[in-house]
């Protein structure tokens, strides 16, 4: 990823496409601003946040497809395509833990309750941070060796953040055999809607796995890799699969989860489980 020159060294990025996605994450956008207000649930501004570096990341690529030779909006479209992925993981992190509050048997879940949203979002915003620091010294990087070094930063953050995941998907899964186990799923609040939101919250974790496999592929493999040099993978690995989130999470505001009710009983008279 040249930062000399024309920093498009393989293609001219597609205005089309950045348009089209830009449209796509602003319509859900407003349906997500909608449903917050209108449901208090507020874990939607992470979600939402990280709709908005790609809106603005679509308009500086949409911008570059044109002034190619502008440093300014490449840098800026760089940094927010490659830093929204952690604030859709924020947002799935808080969600499970409202989740399994609203159960009323926090007693189920691996990690205790009031740790487990901020052990996963503190490990977000280091991986941020990473990666943050990463991006910058790679588009700031005047020679090779130190595109290298900016490169290795990201995979360091994006390795991290594959390991907070596996972790997380861990305490989600235990979490879900454990109600079922005890045969808890048919004591919570209907309302809650608690195997659906659990599977679609497994589906918006395995679209952000992907994508960063996909990143770390792409950084390891350098500026001669067929992922730098080609236009589609960063659309069909990324940028779509963050926009596919956007809807899978949009069911999440008809759970339930601003309220809990006691356990129907303790765990000591539930049936064995893990």
């Amino acid at each position: 990823m040249t930062t000399t020159g024309n920093p498009y060294t393989y293609y001219v990025p597609s205005k089309v496409a950045a348009i089209v996605f830009l449209i796509i994450f602003i319509t859900f956008t407003v349906l997500h601003l909608w449903k917050i207000f209108t449901t208090r649930k507020w874990f939607g501004f992470a979600l939402v946040t990280g709709a908005l570096f790609e809106i603005v990341g679509m308009l500086a690529r949409a911008y570059s497809s044109d002034h190619l030779l502008e440093k300014g909006p490449y840098i800026i479209q760089i940094l927010l395509i490659l830093l929204a992925p952690i604030l859709f993981a924020a947002g799935i992190y808080m969600f499970l833990g409202r989740l399994i509050r609203a159960t009323a048997y926090p007693q189920l879940s691996l990690i205790r309750i009031n740790w487990l949203t901020k052990i996963f979002v503190s490990g977000d915003v280091l991986c941020f941070l990473i990666q943050a620091a990463g991006a910058g010294k790679l588009v700031g990087a005047d020679t090779s060796a130190e595109e290298e070094t900016g490169e290795n930063i990201i995979l360091g953050g994006l390795a991290l953040q594959v390991l907070f995941f596996c972790v997380f998907a861990a305490c989600a899964i235990l979490f879900h055999v454990r109600t079922r186990r005890n045969h808890i799923l048919k004591l919570v609040d209907p309302r809650l809607h608690l195997e659906p939101m659990l599977y679609s919250l497994y589906l918006c974790s395995i679209l952000i796995t992907v994508r960063n496999v996909y990143r770390f592929i792409e950084y390891k493999s350098g500026t001669s890799g067929y992922l730098e040099k080609h236009e589609w993978p960063q659309y069909g690995l990324d940028v779509a699969l963050m926009a596919i989130i956007m809807a899978i999470t949009g069911i999440w505001y008809s759970a339930n989860v601003n309220d809990s009710r006691p356990g129907a009983y303790p765990l000591h008279q539930m049936n064995g489980g893990i």
